[in-house]
């Protein structure tokens, strides 16, 4: 279906685009832009923006795009938010889950018809652009890449939105617009994702800042103090693997493939039953993991910001032992959001049982936990063997000793999780939560009182100790180390069992089955 024929988008567009509010929102915005041209180009002294002093068309450009910027990504993300869920609130959703749209389209059309509006007002503020962009002398080439960049971040904004609506709950509209302008305020400054990754920002507003460039160069600026001239980093300069890349092209990348697994993960959902959503299946949980490892592979910035300056003036390297912990430290999160999404309820586990493809259900969510552990880690190894100071320390036995304990603790935590999830209770995951947060704060005030934070002991109950492991503490005590992981796999074991004792219980009776058998006919 074409996109501009799609049955939502004209819907919505019957409803917000009336003449009369259309001009009301035109004649707004000409007011507005008429009033900052007049204050700019007539304005005495110039104007500081990002320390650097602009007047005229260069400062009334900057201001009419974050203007823009802020239409965009604030007003259509909190019309998507509304979308699914006030359709919900009313007891219309059903009927647009029947339709014969199919998911993709019913999920394009709430994604580009919600925000109508909020994209008139946009370009309501086009012609204001254009004057600041003439008289300023800006490049074209810049500005219409910087408009692509905050036109496609915008629509990922507004997708991961949608998501939030679809999985929204009666009453906590409020709390996900906080939510959403929050993280939409710790992305707007423009600084880069991590000191460790030679990366810049991801925000949409990283546009603004584009297009008060002058070329495409990447070569660091130079900034004057007093008589010296000092060089500068350039904010748009990305380390791919070591290679310098423009910002501009790996944002553009990072929006179009983000975008891909947002849109996926609605339009896998929205025409399903509320109690059946899942946001992902495994294996696309399993590749999602894989291309957040695989950047953070690729941009990870192998010096550290700050540290003391080797003889010719470098920062001196990251160990490679320091390079993975800093990488499992950073798959912590990445891994709990994979486990939830593998963890599944009373119901689900009995309609698998019942249909007979339960599969590896009496393990689950071990079998994909520790495949993706197995993949990462592999993965993780092979890049800082490739990319490692051959001069620092390095032990391969214990990084793969470390991918095992991560691995086994997340299995174990997951298998304990998924068990209390079959429990029959209100809300069994959030008592299973509850549980597993009051044992990991019981054990580090246990463990901090005592002062072994870093105690391979420490490791028998928490997995902290693991990102400080160096050659030293594996040689002093080998024995500890191994015993913490044999009694990760052995605790995991045990929630194995007790999982299979739960599933018994919930197996079909022979009775329900014969049920189902054609009865004789008896005279």
């Amino acid at each position: 279906m074409n996109l501009f024929s799609n049955p939502e988008i004209l819907r919505n567009a019957r409803i917000q685009l009336r003449p009369r509010k259309m001009l009301i929102a035109a004649g707004m915005c000409a007011v507005v832009e008429v009033a900052l041209g007049y204050a700019f180009f007539h304005s005495r002294s110039d104007i500081d923006i990002g320390g650097a002093d602009y007047s005229g068309g260069r400062a009334l450009l900057h201001v009419i795009l974050w203007i823009q910027a802020l239409v965009l990504v604030i007003g259509g993300g909190i019309a998507c938010i509304h979308a699914i869920q006030r359709e919900k609130d009313q007891n219309t959703f059903d009927f647009q889950r029947i339709t014969r749209l199919s998911p993709l389209e019913l999920t394009l059309g709430k994604l580009f018809g919600t925000p109508l509006m909020v994209f008139f007002v946009f370009l309501c503020l086009i012609p204001a652009a254009i004057v600041g962009a003439v008289s300023g002398g800006a490049s074209w080439t810049i500005l219409l890449a910087a408009y692509v960049l905050l036109m496609l971040g915008a629509i990922v904004c507004d997708a991961f939105a949608l998501v939030i609506s679809l999985f929204l709950r009666r009453g906590a509209v409020t709390w996900a617009i906080l939510f959403f302008l929050a993280l939409v305020g710790a992305g707007s400054g423009g600084s880069s994702f991590s000191p460790y990754l030679a990366l810049g920002s991801g925000s949409p507003f990283v546009a603004v800042s584009l297009a008060q460039q002058t070329s495409w160069s990447l070569a660091p600026g130079v900034t004057h103090v007093g008589s010296m001239s000092l060089p500068t980093t350039n904010p748009f300069r990305d380390l791919f693997f070591g290679v310098p890349v423009h910002h501009a092209l790996v944002l553009f990348v990072l929006d179009v493939t983000i975008f891909a697994w947002l849109l996926s993960a609605v339009a896998r959902n929205i025409k399903r039953d509320p109690t059946n959503y899942e946001l992902y299946t495994p294996a696309q949980a399993l590749g999602f993991l894989c291309y957040f490892n695989f950047i953070l592979f690729a941009f990870f910035q192998w010096y550290v910001p700050g540290a003391p300056r080797g003889l010719l003036g470098m920062p001196h390297p990251f160990t490679a032992l320091d390079t993975q912990s800093v990488f499992l430290e950073a798959n912590v999160i990445p891994f709990f959001i994979f486990g939830f999404i593998l963890l599944r309820n009373r119901n689900q586990a009995r309609r698998l049982l019942h249909s007979g493809t339960a599969g590896r259900l009496e393990t689950w969510p071990a079998p994909y936990l520790f495949l993706g552990g197995l993949i990462v880690g592999i993965a993780m190894i092979l890049v800082i063997q490739w990319k490692r100071d051959p001069s620092l320390e390095w032990s391969v036995a214990i990084a793969i000793f470390r991918v095992a304990y991560f691995a086994f603790w997340l299995i174990c935590d997951f298998l304990f999780l998924q068990w209390t999830k079959l429990q029959r209770a209100g809300h069994p995951l959030l008592m299973g939560v509850l549980y597993l947060g009051v044992y990991y704060a019981c054990a580090i005030i246990i463990v901090s009182s005592l002062h072994a934070q870093h105690s391979p002991f420490a490791a028998i109950f928490l997995p902290t100790p693991l990102f400080g492991l160096d050659t030293a503490a594996w040689s002093a005590h080998l024995g500890v180390w191994i015993a913490a992981l044999a009694l990760q796999i052995a605790a995991g074991v045990v929630f194995i069992a007790l999982q299979r004792r739960t599933l018994a219980q919930l197996q079909p009776h022979a009775s329900s089955i014969s049920m189902n058998a054609p009865a004789s006919a008896s005279l």
